[in-house]
């Protein structure tokens, strides 16, 4: 057994399986992270499995690797001992540190006390411990810097270092900053300077091979600690400063600076990591080398820290700046926006949401404003990207049109079936204005009524129940022409022959006026499609528009209809009435043909009696030419 594996043991975990031997590797379904680690829990297992997480929750570790409460607060504590999370739980290692580099660091040997300050490396010199509670680090660090329009420039920066944690004795090699224009982030300065490791410093060949720093060389040209501190304040004056995974340079700058007796700068600091972490970005990874390529940074060469700042400084730009270098807004829809914007591929599901799409006014089609989805989202406007992907026209929704954005914005024609669309009322049976009421209010006059009901018949211009509908005016009309096939209808009136009489309001004046016995004969009439024959002589018809049609097809067929057959003597005075004209000459003893006659206006009287189918009493007129009548007809008796 090596004594790595000894050591595995004696923080209870298991030693490293052969090669051979198959692992049981799952993937992490327990967070948002495409942690794939082995479930096996030792300490290596659980250490890589919290640092990729980038934090450590006793819960998380539990659940993934289904051990105990007690197992995984022993395995959390000895994480703090090696110096891969503090005492506050937040990680202190870099995501990217390799597999040899975590076992070195968990094979090293333990200090007696957290908060020692020096321990015996294996080599024999002393190693110069720091507090393993970064205090005030982690909280001071921000994902976005408010208010950054305010300063003319900004300054990112990078270390490089001999190891992954200043706790370990490791120490900055490098600090690489440059000073770029807020507005338009270009470069201003630009200052590198490499460090002379102290006799102290612990260094990892495997962290020289990757940031490719000669240490023998850099033990006779670089600077001393001191001055490099001092160097860097100056350079970095007040202004915000940015790294990517900006906890691992702080802490490694906090050690520095104890070191040295310098306060650490109290400048606002923003971890372009962090923010990178809350975006959704279909990469495999979150390292400064993928994001930057995948944003589409040229140049490659990372692990040097001017090029590192470059790579940063193009990214953040990417995230937190406009075409015009204006700060966007600090939300991740903002971002995800702004990055849409830039050419910066997300993933699908959030592009779907970045389709632009042109909202109209429902009410008057108005174009309103055009914005993607999401934002449509934060006006109340919810569509999905499955609906909208393939529109073709207009899609209405609440109080708007939706169509895809195009570069020429016009003007929409209103939805007719809006409810809040106004309408001007009439009545059916008048013509009267009667009130303007919204669709959705017209909808409520009648259960029969719905407001498609209504918008088809405003657009026809046709009746509907007891009301017509218009479209509204701005000074509605006072009457338009009634339906005179509604509720109380006019009757025309015609001769035999099609030629207009007279209009009456209903049929008991046709009644009284023209003597009719009753009114189905004349409702059978007015029933029928066709006109094919006269009634004693009149045809009658519904009125169907304002003026009548003075003439018409006429008759000539006639068909006799009971008519009561009223009698009166020559002074006018009425006698009484008959329905048929043989109850009439039973009556006075006259003849059928002569009363015929009578009724048909041929003969003003017979025999001293007038008979007429109305009971209208007679002009002076009538009486006069029938009295004048009797007498000659007397006469006539007595000459012969």
């Amino acid at each position: 057994m090596s004594i790595i594996d000894f050591i595995k043991g004696l923080f209870g975990g298991e030693p490293k399986k052969e090669a051979n031997q198959s692992t049981n590797v799952v993937k992490d379904e327990s967070a948002n992270s495409d942690v794939c680690v082995d479930k096996n829990p030792t300490l290596e297992n659980v250490a890589r499995f919290v640092i990729q997480k980038g934090m450590c929750k006793g819960a998380d570790i539990q659940r993934y690797f289904q051990i105990g409460y007690n197992l995984s607060g022993r395995l959390i504590s000895q994480l703090q001992q090696k110096g891969v999370i503090d005492n506050d739980y937040n990680v202190l290692v870099d995501t990217n540190i390799s597999d040899q580099e975590l076992t070195q660091l968990l094979s090293k040997e333990t200090p007696e006390a957290a908060d020692s300050h020096h321990a015996i490396s294996a080599s024999g010199f002393e190693v110069k411990i720091i507090s393993s509670s970064p205090t005030g680090i982690e909280s001071s660090i921000k994902p976005y810097i408010s208010g950054l329009s305010k300063y003319e420039s900004y300054v990112v920066f990078d270390t490089e270092t001999s190891g992954l944690s200043p706790q370990q004795g490791h120490e900055i090699l490098q600090i690489g900053a440059v000073k770029y224009c807020t507005r338009t982030g270009e470069t201003i300065d630009t200052r590198s300077i490499y460090i002379k490791p102290s006799p102290h410093c612990v260094i990892e060949p495997a962290a020289l091979r990757v940031n490719g720093i000669d240490i023998e060389k850099l033990k006779q040209t670089g600077v001393s600690k001191s001055d490099a501190i001092n160097s860097f304040i100056e350079f970095i004056g007040t202004g915000p400063l940015f790294a990517y995974n900006a906890p691992f340079d702080m802490r490694f700058l906090k050690s520095t600076c104890e070191m040295v007796n310098v306060p650490l700068p109290t400048n606002p600091v923003c971890d372009v990591l962090a923010m990178v972490k809350k975006l959704a970005l279909p990469t495999e990874d979150k390292k400064l080398g993928t994001i930057s390529e995948h944003f589409g940074f040229k140049g490659g060469c990372y692990h040097e820290a001017i090029k590192d700042c470059d790579a940063t400084n193009f990214v953040l730009r990417k995230i937190y700046f406009n075409d015009d270098g204006k700060p966007v807004g600090k939300s991740i829809d903002d971002i995800h926006s702004n990055l849409y914007k830039n050419g910066v591929k997300l993933e699908p599901y959030i592009e779907q949401t970045m389709l632009e799409l042109d909202v109209y006014s429902r009410l008057t089609g108005e174009f309103l404003f055009s914005k993607n989805i999401r934002q449509c989202a934060e006006k109340g406007i919810y569509v999905s990207y499955n609906t909208v992907k393939d529109l073709e026209g207009t899609l209405w929704t609440t109080d708007y049109g939706i169509r895809l954005h195009e570069e020429s914005i016009g003007k929409l024609e209103p939805d007719i079936y809006y409810g809040k669309r106004v309408i001007d009322v009439y009545s059916r049976t008048t013509g009267e204005f009667l009130f303007t009421k919204t669709l959705e209010e017209c909808a409520g006059l009648s259960s029969s009524l719905t407001q498609k009901k209504i918008a088809n018949a405003t657009l026809e211009k046709s009746w509907l129940g007891e009301y017509g509908f218009r479209a509204h005016e701005e000074e509605p009309q006072t009457n338009i022409e009634r339906d005179f096939t509604y509720g109380k209808r006019l009757i025309d009136c015609y001769s035999k022959e099609g030629d207009f009489l007279k209009r009456y309001e209903s049929i008991s004046d046709i009644v009284t006026e023209l003597g009719f016995a009753g009114d189905s004969p004349i409702k059978t009439m007015l029933r029928q499609d066709k006109i094919t024959y006269n009634l004693n002589g009149y045809i009658f018809i519904y009125a169907t528009t304002e003026q009548p049609i003075q003439k018409i097809e006429g008759a000539p067929l006639t068909k006799e209809a009971k008519r009561p057959i009223y009698v009166f003597d020559l002074d006018g005075n009425y006698l009484n009435v008959y329905l048929k004209i043989t109850e009439c000459t039973a009556a006075y003893g006259l003849r059928a043909e002569d009363v015929r006659r009578c009724l048909s206006a041929g003969k003003p009287q017979y025999n001293g009696y007038i008979f007429r189918y109305s009971n209208t009493p007679l002009s002076e007129e009538e009486l006069s030419a029938a009295r004048e009548n009797y007498a000659y007809r007397e006469t006539s008796k007595v000459t012969k």
